[in-house]
Order: structure tokens, then sequence, then C-alpha cells
């Protein structure tokens, strides 16, 4: 519920609007896509309960009173003589099937009715196919204008331009509203942030109405030619557009990775979509989404971030001032509850419970060893106190020599010796004795620190192994160090 909360606080009017605006395209296509449907199978359940009521009041006397079986077969055969005239004398509401009964209407107007006769005395030739198909193209038309999904559509064939303005109100199924939903807010926020509110929504404009020029032109080759006739819906260049812009920014590293990989995906996804599942001109849309994808990344790497305004620059800032002052709570945190582990430690070592003060201890000592910056008294104190005879602690000698390594990395030389002395007095393994070997005589000479004692050390390493490497390190160590 709070994420949920601290969500919807960091909302703007921009993401209200275009929220209202995808929500609003997918509740026009359901309507105008289902609509047709709906009132056409509302009407077959009225015919047959038309039908039913008839059959019930009247119907069935009538083919008693004339010596007739009113039998299931002569009423299932009178509904569908029924059912034939009611839809003859009113047409379907689903556009397609529609369309399908004016072809043959027209045709049998044309062969039968007078239509070629008319024609020729209205134009005085005689017509041949292509011009039949064209008036009866011409007829169907003026029906098909008057529904949504093709009044609003723009069609490559009859070049009427204005209909761009609205055609990528209309998605050409399921599956591209779907990607439509997921993409294009999410590209347009990430450029919101990035170009401001207006170039983002200019661009995107643009690209919906680039998207419909650029079909238009790939429906005049010869490849796609035979698809001018189709309906160009959605907005897949834009969406490629403003994917393409949003995955690549000015900086090589400007965008995260998984951002750059919802923007490329979503792009694929819709091209695939377009070629296989709604087909048709929706090839070109295909070809064209991948040039303005391209022309996407273009102008991401092109178009200048908006500058910040005060106001914003000044919520960064606090917002950093937070995080650093949380991140020094969490430090302080941290520190205290170390100390308290080692307080806690040798508390239970003076009760004689050393199992759990080693517990405590080990966990104190890897802690100490992480902060930052180094607590270099502490840590020398806690390594002389657990190293010391009197404190019956049984640490393995891997563990000594882990921390003493670890605290000569973080340059906290004398626990460094302390612990690395403390796991050589244990340690079995040559070639790990030899290595903390090193580096206590590599510390007590480098810093001084009886340096006697060092040059010790570095000549067991020699001892142990006259041949390897640290062998020659430390040859080389005691040829450069000079006794006082």
């Amino acid at each position: 519920m709070n994420a949920v909360k601290k969500f919807l606080r960091g909302l703007m009017v921009r993401h209200y609007v275009v929220f209202a605006l995808v929500l609003g395209i997918g509740v026009f296509n359901a309507v105008t896509a289902l609509s047709p449907a709906m009132k056409q199978q509302k009407r077959e359940r009225n015919i047959e309960k038309t039908f039913e009521k008839w059959w019930e009041e009247e119907g069935a006397a009538q083919f008693i009173v004339v010596g007739l079986k009113a039998d299931e077969k002569t009423k299932a055969e009178e509904f569908e003589q029924f059912r034939e005239r009611y839809l003859k004398q009113n047409h379907t509401f689903v556009v397609e099937d529609r369309i399908v009964e004016m072809k043959k209407e027209f045709r049998e107007w044309w062969e039968i009715g007078g239509g070629k006769e008319q024609y020729i005395q209205e134009h005085k030739i005689y017509p041949d196919e292509r011009h039949f198909k064209a008036e009866c193209d011409a007829w169907i038309k003026k029906y098909t204008d008057k529904q949504p999904r093709y009044g609003l559509a723009f069609v490559p064939k009859y070049a009427e331009y204005d209909r761009l303005l609205t055609s990528w109100l209309l998605m050409p199924g399921i599956l591209s509203f779907i990607l439509f939903a997921a993409i294009f807010p999410f590209a347009f926020f990430r450029l919101a942030e990035r170009w401001g509110i207006w170039v983002a929504a200019g661009l995107a404009a643009l690209a919906l109405l680039a998207g419909g020029v650029v079909v238009d032109a790939l429906a005049s080759t010869s490849f796609f030619d035979h698809y001018a006739v189709d309906r160009y819906m959605g907005a897949s260049a834009a969406v490629a557009f403003l994917a393409g812009a949003a995955a690549f920014g000015r900086r090589r590293a400007g965008e995260p990775a998984w951002v750059r990989s919802v923007c490329i995906g979503g792009a694929v996804l819709d091209v695939l979509v377009n070629i296989f599942a709604n087909g048709g001109i929706y090839g070109a849309v295909a070809l064209s989404s991948l040039a303005f994808f391209g022309a996407g990344v273009a102008a991401g790497k092109n178009v200048p971030n908006r500058k910040k305004s005060i106001a914003e620059l000044r919520q960064e800032v606090l917002a950093e001032r937070l995080r650093k002052n949380a991140q020094s709570n969490t430090q302080s945190e941290r520190r205290k509850k170390t100390r308290n582990l080692i307080n806690e430690g040798f508390q239970e070592a003076s009760r004689g419970s050393f199992p759990a003060a080693r517990a405590l201890l080990e966990q104190a000592m890897s802690a100490l060893l992480q902060e930052t910056p180094l607590d270099d008294d502490t840590t020398c104190k806690l390594a002389e106190r657990m190293a010391s005879p009197s404190l019956y602690i049984d640490v393995p000698s891997e563990q000594w020599l882990e921390w003493g390594e670890t605290a000569r990395n973080r340059k906290c030389f004398v626990a460094a010796v302390t612990l690395l002395e403390k796991g050589l007095t244990t340690e079995k393994n040559v070639s790990l004795a030899r290595r903390a070997l090193f580096s206590v005589g590599e510390i007590r000479i480098g810093k001084n620190m009886d340096p006697e004692e060092g040059a010790k050390r570095l000549k067991k390493v020699v001892e142990l192994n006259g041949d390897d490497i640290l062998a020659k390190q430390a040859k080389k160590m005691l040829e450069a160090y000079k006794p006082s």
C-alpha cells in the first residue's frame, strides 16, 4: 500500500494525460470493433425470440389446420426461411459481412438491374470489368466512410491525407494495442524527462504523421502496390521512433541496460506482430518502423537534453543530502553495533564462554576491517587482545591470515603484523605460511617495524622454496635491506 501511495505521489499531470489517452484509445477501439458484432448477435437473438413467439401463437396451428405435421424438422425449416427473409430486409451490422453482401447486390444490379446500361448512357462507353470494379468500390466506399473503423483510417489508394490525423487512433489488432499501451507511455515519459514535455510530444506527433506518409510512399512501389487499398491504422511508426530515442541517449552510457532492452525488445515485437499477425499493408508498416527506429536512435543521440529548472536542481541537492545523511546514519549504526559486539565478546570470554566469545569477536573483527574509513586504533587494539595467549579462543589459522592480509591492504600495518604472526603460529600449509611470512617481512622492513625480524621472515621464505617468484621478490628485498 505504501509503495502504491509513493507511486501515485510521484505522478505528474502529463502522466495522467497520457494514461487517459491510452485508456481512451483502448475503449474506443474495443467499442468500434466489438459493437457491430454485439448488435448482430442481439439481432439474431431477437429473430429467435420473434419466431418462437409466432410459432407458439400462430405458426404451428397453421400447419396443423392444413393437415401437416408441426414437428421439429418443419419448425427448423420455417425458422431458416423466416431468418433469411428478415436478414434480407435488415442488413447486417458487421461491416465486413455487409461489404460481401454489397458486392453481390452490385453485381446483380450491374448485370440484371440495368446498371451497365446506365453506365453506358452516362459515360458513352461500354464498360469492362475494370469499370465495374471502380463503380462498385465507389459505392461501397460511400457506406464504409460512415463506419468509424473505416472512415477514420488512411487508405493509400485514395490519398485522403487528412485521415492521417485520425488513423493512429485505430489499432489493427489487440496485440498492436497491447504493445502501444506498454511501449508508448514508457518511452514517452523517459524522453519527456530528457527533452522536455513539448519537444517529446512534438516529435511524437511528427512521427505519427510521417509514418502514414512513408507507408503511402511504399504502397506506390511495385512490391506493396497490391496493398494500396488496405487500411493503415495504428501508431507503429511513432512507437518505433520513441523506442529508438529512449534506448540511446547522448552519452554512451546514458540509459540503463534494462531500459535499452525494453525499448529494443518492444520495437522488435511490434515489427513481428505487423508482419505475421496483421499482414497486408502492415508489411510496409513493419519496414517503415525499422527506419523510424533508426531515426529515433539518431534523435536520441543528437537532440539536446532540456535544462533543469531551479526547483529540480534544489530537489536533487536535497535528495543527495538526504541520501548522504541516511548513509551516514547507517554507517554510524553499524559502527556502534560492531563495538557492542567487541564488548559482548570479551564479556563472554570473562565468563568463560569461549565459543560464544569467538563467534562475537570474529564477527566484530570482520566488520571492523570493512569500515570506511578504517578505525586503525580500535582495529589494532582488538587484534592485540584477540591474539593474546590469555584469550582462549580457537580461531583457525586461515582466518588469522585472511584478516592480516585484509588489514595490510587497508594499510593498517600494526594490526596486520599482529594477525599474520598469530596465524603463523599454527599454520601447517607451507604455501600459505610463506605468503604470510613474506607479508610480515615486507611490512616490517618497509615500515621500519623491527626490520631485523622482517629480514628473518624473508630468509625463511627463501629457505622453504628458493625458486619461485615469491622467493625472488624476497631476495631483492633482502639485497636492498641494509641493517643499521
